[in-house]
């Protein structure tokens, strides 16, 4: 069954447009084709635990005793985290996503299974599903047992940090179209910073979040290592047919929680150790990495076994290599695997055909109809190991590296994406993204990878490092083993602007790579300008109050400076003001902002007087954003002088050079309209957007990607000029293709666009109004109101003005529709609003407080109620004949 973004349907594909991005070494440009669709990802029902396992099988291959499907050693302990996925499912709130995240091996997978068994079963009537993103050619599951869809429906999201983050938000978007109480489980290894971001997006969809980090099994009170071990080592010599499992020792090191402290470690040494019991192989357990040897050598055993049997043609070796190429590459449809195969060498001659054969002996794909192969060794962190042991460089005795893996990633991924995206395949691009997030996360286990696969990888192609994804790319960051030239090496490739999907990760790189860049110069102008490159960085990332720390720290060094060498350090003085002047903006720190942006255009204007052709660019930037806080405050003819003199440099700039100064100069016009506006000069107003929209619609036709969100801005300006000389239909028509625009943009990017889209929501409710079509006006204004709800409950600072804004206009559309309780509700929440933003800011709130109780006023008298609304009015007049 195929969808589109309407209700899950367990076994269905959801579809949605193709996004393709390119020039990753500069700009980062994504087009979207509405024509072209492709699948995002699988909703299916939950898998119910398979039977296990024979005890021939069993004996074959240990290994596959561990894997979570199996559910093998009983469920143990988690009480406390079982309580709080009970309570967040029960939540009230329709639409709700957890992150359950640790480290691999520490029992999400198990936790997930059980918390979803319990919800299918647990007589509320929920469905349980799990998503797949499409990548993945794991099969569904042909298990039923749907609950019932009026209920509820749990979706568990496994893996969810290895999915593009636009597809991940938009199955989380699509969580809200689903008429039904919704529950999202992300399961994943890291939260950070690719978390923060992710949590930030969310709240901009109206999504509630919530996080649950899992803890060592072994800190829980009902179980300790020796506990865990005694019974996954019973479950495990039963499995066996091992009798008398008492007499199967554990390591000696199992209280080293460094060790043991993750439940797989634990169950692995058990599994390990019934087995070598079983076969009288003398072992040492305790020796580093002997675990994860042992189990791997029974593997090999398997594999000679096969071979022996005739059951397979290639030998071992060839075996290994397949399975270290199915471990990067995890399962691919045939032709994606065979290129993987014949790309990596792991063949010789014409033997690739029978190695993947060979291997689904071995490795059987779970539905053999589906078409796929390379299944890849499970768990996880077997598969790692496997890596780390097959790779030389790790000095362990018990595990003979193979040379021919020196190489193998490099060769794997010479076909990788690189600067044009859009001309290599989806199954290359979901190679690259996989080999890299399975080396960095085995390398954060096994240093030697950093050293021997991911530094000479990178430093032949550190692009690469950009197709892994956002949560790679934190997690490559981590690396303490990875020598910090090749983090600068990657670095030099990120792309200069937004990234939706490697935002986070950039921001955690320059993180890191600050502290040591700081830590290396002595130069304070330098260390300035890091600490405004990670600022830029933080803020890309929707991480707005981190952004300020760093430009705080940034202005601190600039100043110091300025004030013992104004010649050389005032112009980075003026640049860190500005900066911090926006970076006030965003948080709602308006007095602030003002400041620095008046400190800052005073200093430009000096540098002008000295050196115009250097510095009026610079003061007319500066004078922008200064008139967006003179805006902010309420100090229009101020705000409107300042734009009006950047307008001025910014025409002379451009008929010098426009390919250099037309994007600045639409950018003045644009605000100079807003000013017009706010003074009441029609015409003139009229005239300076109509000019910006027409250098904006030139810039977007060439790049959309770059120009796009300021044509937006620009029509959402001239649909209210148009609606104020009365050109009712021109000025829909304006609003209705900015609104188009920006919901694009903030389906991508919430952080950084809805704000705009609830602004342009706002507008089309008028323009709706204007025209008479009062049903589509009332809906547009109350999205805004969700929306600028939302932004202020993150950061009341910033958004409180705009909600009560909000709030009086649908207080206007219900008394419209006839709806007076609902509009006398939503001016009195307005009030309230504006009641307390003007005891802190009486200048720029008082009179906006006056208006609406005059419109509270009003809703009283059409209900009837004229002894309040008398009162109102009488003290609205007392406070006017006091002032």
């Amino acid at each position: 069954m195929l969808a589109r973004s309407g209700q899950w349907v367990a076994g269905s594909v959801v579809y949605g447009p193709v996004a393709q991005v390119s020039g990753v070494t500069g700009d980062v440009h994504v087009t979207t084709h509405t024509g072209a669709e492709r699948a995002l990802y699988r909703v299916d029902a939950f898998p119910m635990e398979r039977a296990a396992p024979s005890v021939a099988q069993a004996r074959a291959q240990p290994a596959r005793l561990l894997q979570a499907r199996y559910a093998l050693v009983d469920f143990t302990g988690r009480h406390a985290e079982l309580a709080r996925l009970a309570a967040w499912r029960d939540g009230a709130g329709a639409v709700s996503v957890l992150l359950l995240h640790g480290p691999g091996g520490q029992g999400k997978t198990r936790l997930a299974a059980r918390f979803a068994a319990a919800t299918r079963t647990g007589g509320g009537g929920w469905e349980v599903v799990q998503a797949r993103h499409a990548a993945d050619p794991t099969p569904a599951d042909a298990s039923s047992g749907l609950g019932d869809p009026a209920a509820g429906v749990l979706v568990v999201v496994d893996y969810a940090e290895r999915w593009p983050v636009d597809d991940l938000l938009t199955l989380l978007a699509h969580s809200a179209a689903q008429e039904r109480r919704v529950r999202v489980l992300l399961v994943a290894r890291p939260a950070g910073l690719w978390w923060q971001t992710l949590a930030h997006r969310l709240d901009r969809l109206d999504l509630d979040t919530d996080v649950l980090p899992l803890a060592s099994l072994t800190r829980d009170p009902s179980a300790d290592s020796a506990a865990l071990f005694a019974a996954a080592r019973d479950r495990f010599a039963a499995a066996l047919d091992v009798p008398d499992p008492q007499r199967v020792p554990a390591p000696a090191a199992l209280g080293d929680p460094r060790r043991f402290g993750q439940v797989l470690a634990v169950h692995m040494a058990a599994v390990a150790a019934v087995d070598a019991h079983r076969t009288r192989t003398a072992t040492d357990l305790d020796a580093p990495g002997r675990i994860s040897g042992y189990l791997l050598d029974r593997e090999r055993d398997h594999w000679r076994t096969l071979h022996a049997n005739g059951r397979i043609g290639v030998p071992a070796e060839t075996l290994a290599r397949t399975v270290y190429t199915a471990a990067l590459t995890g399962a691919l449809p045939y032709d994606a695997g065979h290129a993987a195969l014949t790309a990596i060498g792991a063949c010789t001659g014409d033997t690739t055909d029978r190695a993947l054969t060979d291997h689904a002996v071995a490795y059987p794909p779970a539905d053999p109809h589906a078409g796929t192969v390379l299944e890849p060794l499970y768990p996880d962190r077997l598969a790692e190991d496997f890596l780390a042991l097959t790779t030389p460089g790790h000095h362990l005795p018990h595990a003979t590296p193979d040379p021919w893996t020196t190489t193998a990633p490099a060769r794997l991924l010479h076909r990788a994406p690189d600067t044009d995206a859009t001309t290599h395949t989806h199954n290359e691009q979901r190679i690259t993204r996989s080999a890299l997030t399975v080396l960095i996360a085995a390398a954060a286990r096994w240093p030697h990878l950093a050293t021997t696969q991911l530094a000479p990888l990178l430093t032949a192609r550190p692009d690469l490092a950009l197709h892994a994804g956002g949560a790679a790319l934190a997690a490559l960051a981590a690396l303490d083993d990875l020598p910090v030239e090749i983090l600068e090496t990657v670095h030099a490739h990120l792309p200069q602007g937004r990234h939706t999907d490697l935002d986070p990760g950039i921001a955690a790189l320059t993180a890191r790579l600050t502290l040591h860049r700081l830590a290396i110069t002595t130069d304070p102008a330098h260390q300035a300008r890091l600490h405004t490159t990670l600022a830029n960085r933080y803020a890309n990332a929707g991480l707005h109050r981190q952004a300020l720390t760093a430009d705080e720290h940034a202005l601190d060094i600039c100043r110091r400076l300025a004030r013992a060498n104004p010649a050389a350090h005032e112009p980075d003085l003026a640049t860190s003001l500005n900066n911090l002047s926006i970076r006030f903006g965003a948080v709602g720190r308006r007095e602030e902002g003002l400041a620095a942006g008046e400190e800052a255009a005073e200093v430009y204007r000096r540098l002008t007087r000295a050196n115009p052709a250097a510095y009026e660019a610079d003061l007319a930037a500066s004078l922008n954003t200064l008139s967006n806080r003179f805006a902010e405050v309420g100090r229009r003819e101020e705000g409107l002088a300042t734009i009006e003199e950047a307008a001025e440099v910014y025409r002379r700039l451009t008929r010098a050079n426009p390919a250099a100064y037309e994007p600045d100069l639409a950018t003045s016009l644009n605000n100079l309209s807003n000013r017009f506006e706010a003074m009441g000069r029609r015409e003139e107003g009229l005239a300076a957007i109509e000019e910006a929209v027409t250098i904006r619609r030139r810039l977007a036709r060439a790049n959309p990607a770059a120009y796009e969100p300021d044509l937006a801005a620009s029509l959402n300006n001239l649909s209210v000029w148009f609606g104020d000389v009365g050109r009712r239909e021109e000025g829909l028509a304006a609003i209705e293709e900015a609104v188009t625009i920006r919901r694009r943009l903030a389906q991508a990017n919430p952080a950084a666009y809805e704000p705009d889209l609830a602004m342009s929501l706002g507008n089309l409710s008028n323009r709706f109004g204007a025209v008479g079509r009062r049903e589509e006006g009332l809906a547009a204004i109350e999205e805004a109101v969700t929306i600028r709800r939302r932004l202020a409950q993150a950061n009341p600072a910033a958004y409180e003005p705009d909600l009560a804004t909000s709030l009086n206009n649908l207080s206007v559309w219900f008394g419209k529709v006839g709806r007076r309780e609902e509009g006398l509700a939503a001016i009195k929440e307005a009030a309230r609003i504006y009641r307390r933003l003007a005891s802190k800011s009486p200048g720029v709130f008082a009179e906006r407080l006056r208006a609406v109780r005059e419109v509270r006023a009003d809703l009283l008298d059409r209900l009837g109620r004229a002894g309040e609304a008398e009162e109102i009015r009488r003290r609205l007049l007392d406070e006017a004949l006091e002032d």
